[in-house]
């Protein structure tokens, strides 16, 4: 029988409706039946909803043509649960107007080895963490799978080392042992380029257009399922099994035509450079181009420049260290200079600690 998709899954399809079970708090007697045994047949004590718990697959006991009438409801004045429509308390014979429905047991997943093992005191802790909102601490894991537990622990554990290391960082003194400035110039020439594109959307300028089958994009075509068992407390003594699926998907190729030609475009040829230190006075390095709109014809395509210092850790003279600061900072620092520096434990100067 097939129900209304769950959030997260495609298909839903109950398995079947079975008796809870429950121990009679008493006399002892255990694994009694959710709905046949409303009183205890050894010493006639009225059920505890709040002891109801799952059976084993084993001892599962199917219920056949049961009436639903909803979840059963506790009489207010001697807490005897009765059937969802029940008028009056089949026990004390008060009247059921204002009872409150029983507690619900939460939703048992099967895991990779199936469902777990349940009990009384399983039920009587699953109710009270329900009141406290605390979650039920969860099962233990089945051992064929503690191993990836411990890994994924391991793995957790290694990246926070790694974030702790990249972000500590000792002090230093250094000595500043040169002043580097350098300016630089790009260059764009306009000339035949290899490109390559979607033959629909290849420029029409294009020349020597090579055609190639390639793999545009993909399209995601079902391909099974993924199902789990669960079991949802229905509250009347009874519980029934879902079996939830997820539909699995798989990537399947759409190919399409790639083209690849030659064609007109600017594009960056070459940088222009000029360099010097402190003594130097920084200046732009001279650019002779062939400037228009012509085959081979070159023009600016922007400026950029730096003012590095580089630095020897005093205590030891083989770490080095470089970093760039504006003009105004990089002119204020002469060289021979000692300096105090923070250095990330994992290496790499923090710049903007050098004072």
């Amino acid at each position: 029988m097939a129900n209304e998709p769950k959030d997260g899954y495609d298909r839903v399809e109950e398995a079947g409706t079975f008796q809870m079970l429950w121990d009679c708090k008493y006399c002892g007697t255990k694994k009694l039946l959710g709905v046949t045994h409303k009183f205890c047949p050894s010493c006639g004590a009225a059920q505890d909803t709040n002891a109801r718990y799952f059976p084993s697959d084993e001892e599962a006991i199917a219920v056949e043509d049961h009436e639903y009438t909803g979840a059963d409801k506790k009489c207010g004045n001697c807490g005897t649960a009765n059937a969802a429509k029940a008028e009056f308390c089949t026990q004390c014979g008060s009247p059921m107007k204002d009872a409150k429905t029983v507690a619900l047991r939460s939703e048992q997943v099967a895991g990779v080895a199936g469902f777990t093992s349940d009990s009384k005191a399983t039920a009587k802790a699953d109710f009270e963490a329900q009141k406290s909102g605390v979650p039920q601490t969860p099962a233990e894991p089945p051992k064929s799978n503690k191993k990836w537990y411990y890994i994924g622990g391991g793995i957790a554990a290694g990246v926070v080392l790694l974030l702790t290391l990249v972000f500590m960082s000792r002090s230093v003194e250094v000595k500043i042992d040169s002043h580097v400035w350098e300016k630089t110039v790009k260059i764009e020439a306009f000339k035949a380029r290899a490109q390559s594109s979607w033959c629909d959307q290849m420029p029409f300028d294009a020349t020597f257009a090579i055609h190639k089958q390639e793999v545009r994009s993909y399209n995601k075509v079902a391909d099974g399922e993924s199902c789990t068992m669960a079991r949802v407390d229905k509250g009347n003594g009874t519980f029934k099994k879902e079996k939830r699926c997820s539909t699995k998907y798989k990537d399947v190729p759409v190919y399409g035509d790639k083209c690849y030609y030659r064609v007109n475009r600017w594009g960056h040829e070459r940088d222009i450079k000029a360099t010097g230190g402190l003594a130097q006075p920084p200046v732009w390095p001279q650019v002779f181009i062939r400037a228009g709109n012509c085959l081979g014809c070159e023009r600016e395509a922007g400026r950029s420049e730096t003012y590095t210092l580089n630095m020897t850790e005093v205590k030891k003279p083989d770490k080095k260290h470089s970093c760039s600061y504006s003009e105004a900072q990089w002119r204020s620092i002469p060289d021979g200079a000692i300096k105090k520096l923070k250095v990330r434990i994992v290496g790499g100067a923090k710049c903007d600690t050098l004072g």
